[in-house]
């Protein structure tokens, strides 16, 4: 019993903390707007949050859990604020609120001429942007009109200084429905607390905060596990709404930085917080797209809002639900997506995966190894909804080939209900074919084990290319290409040799007069064909003068000469 009464008391002292740290975030959206004191305020090293959102949800569900007074001052902060004029967009759907002079003023061109009328006006285009692209193209449905408040039944827009992007507030009115305003910062500068900066930011915020506006509206409000879905959904619209924006590059980090961790995590944090996996929305948009169907992806977004409806779904049962109705089942197509994730920065491959790829980060593998055959096996476990990317150097093999074995745990019902409870499994890379392994490429097994088989799917990725089983055939060359090489168009010259153990090369380069002018160790590159590499620096580091010269490599005796044209 003392022990039980322990737990109780440090459970309650837990959740007390939580509750202030809550209570002062919520405080703190409204900080410039309030003279509350939150004497009790957490300090994290998180990146400033992006939107408010996620507070709201959390403070709503436990508002009864506060005190009178604490309650009383959250209702304060959370009201509709009062400001000096408003106009009415250009589609008449919006009415824009804000001051025409001081502190909260709109600011979003860095102080030019006429500064304030032309951010109000650009402003407002940018929420009519918003309401065609998501309404009228998408199809979602609006949010429901407010029955009057802020003057009328226009959607409420208001601009004010948060030291944020924005955050959007909800009310049930008298039928039930949820009525909601947006609240958007008044200028985006300060590059502490905002990615992009200006007009561009405030566009993308439109963007973002409407979703939200239609998700409460006319969709769901159960944010209870599901608040990583609303942000990923509302920062996608960033990107559908204005592309060339690109706001979202600021959080990717978060999740290429922790692909094991579950998909539906929240900790309300930039890092954290949802931003960081739009590309889930963005890779269902682009998937379909490929294949010839522009609004299949969107279709299965917007389908897994209407999913959501009532609380019937998770937000993580309907992506599985939406996806079925088209076919796909939610294995397979999250197993596809960890391969898009990996093919990002350097490894980019120009029309196809994400159309963006190159300004993305690279994912963060969760080991690398040194592989030695004939067989390794290798105990891990995986969080449900995660990816875990493994790296093997197969170098030991005499040649520089590297595999990349992604598996990934598609365990919707614990991602829901037990999201800490991961798979174990046993993972075998074999150069020889047992029982129960499969190929990944010629030379190379695979076997996965686990009493939870079901949740597991395994992509492979050999050399840079995914890989299901291939025949790799590498080419022997008996030419140095390209020819002629032109230092203003070309990298490097390549050379052709044989492979070795050592996975490791000789390259001389000789005048026609027969002087030395390179020669050096390269490592042995065979994906297609068997070559090694120059860079067309001499010894002494400077590019060969314009000429015929001879080559000779030397892969441990066996030797391959030929002549290659440069143009400096």
């Amino acid at each position: 019993m003392k022990y039980i009464l322990i737990f109780i008391l440090t459970t309650s002292f837990i959740y007390a903390q939580n509750l202030d740290s809550l209570y002062n975030a919520v405080i703190s959206l409204h900080q410039h707007e309030t003279n509350i004191k939150t004497p009790n305020s957490i300090t994290t090293n998180n990146p400033p949050i992006k939107c408010g959102f996620g507070i709201i949800a959390d403070v709503k569900r436990h508002f009864n859990d506060f005190t009178t007074e604490q309650q009383n001052n959250i209702q304060n902060v959370l009201e509709r604020p009062i400001l000096e004029t408003s106009i009415v967009s250009p589609s008449g759907r919006f009415r824009i609120h804000y001051d025409r002079t001081g502190y909260n003023a709109p600011d979003y061109f860095n102080g030019i001429a006429n500064t304030v009328q032309l951010s109000v006006d650009s402003l407002a285009m940018a929420f009519d942007s918003a309401y065609f692209f998501e309404v009228n193209y998408l199809g979602f449905d609006p949010p429901p009109s407010d029955d009057g408040d802020g003057g009328d039944d226009l959607y409420d827009v208001y601009i004010s200084n948060l030291g944020y992007y924005g955050v959007t507030n909800w009310t049930s009115n008298n039928v039930g429905k949820n009525v909601s305003f947006i609240q958007i910062d008044n200028q985006m500068s300060d590059p502490n607390n905002f990615f992009t900066k200006g007009i561009n930011a405030a566009r993308v915020t439109a963007a973002h905060e409407f979703h939200h506006a239609i998700q409460v509206g006319s969709y769901s409000d159960n944010t209870e596990g599901n608040t990583y879905y609303f942000e990923i959904t509302s920062t996608s619209m960033e990107e559908f709404v204005f592309d060339s924006v690109n706001d979202y590059y600021g959080y990717l980090s978060g999740y290429f930085k922790n692909p094991d961790r579950r998909f539906t995590y929240f900790d309300g944090s930039s890092n954290g917080g949802g931003y960081d996996r739009a590309i889930w929305n963005i890779f269902l948009k682009e998937k379909f797209e490929k294949d010839g169907d522009s609004k299949k992806g969107f279709d299965i977004i917007k389908r897994s809002w209407e999913l959501m409806r009532n609380n019937q779904n998770s937000a993580i049962e309907a992506i599985s639900l939406a996806l079925s109705e088209n076919g796909l089942s939610l294995k397979n197509t999250f197993a596809e997506f960890s391969q898009w994730v990996y093919f990002t920065g350097y490894r980019t491959k120009q029309n196809k995966y994400f159309s963006e790829a190159n300004n993305y980060p690279l994912v963060k593998p969760i080991a690398t190894y040194k592989y030695q055959g004939p067989k390794k096996t290798y105990m891990m476990s995986l969080k449900p909804m995660a990816h875990n990317y493994i790296v093997f150097d197969l170098s030991s093999s005499g040649i520089n080939d590297t595999l990349v074995s992604i598996i990934s745990n598609c365990d919707l019902k614990n991602a829901d209900i037990y999201p800490y409870t991961g798979v174990n499994y046993d993972y075998s890379l074999l150069t020889a074919n047992e029982d129960g392994s499969n190929q990944i490429i010629t030379g190379y097994y695979s076997k996965l084990v686990s009493d939870k088989m079901e949740y597991l799917k395994e992509s492979d990725v050999f050399n840079n290319e995914v890989v299901n089983g291939a025949t790799l055939v590498r080419e022997e060359v008996d030419f140095a290409f390209p020819q002629p090489f032109n230092y203003s168009k070309n990298q490097f010259v390549f050379f052709p040799t044989k492979t070795n153990e050592y996975g490791i090369a000789k390259l001389a380069i000789y005048s026609t007069s027969m002087n030395l002018i390179y020669n050096g160790q390269l490592p042995i590159y065979a994906a297609e064909k068997i070559i090694v590499r120059w860079d067309g620096k001499d010894n002494n580091g400077k590019k060969a003068a314009s000429g015929i010269y001879i080559f000779v490599t030397d892969s441990d005796g066996e030797i391959i000469t030929g002549k290659i044209a440069i143009i400096n």
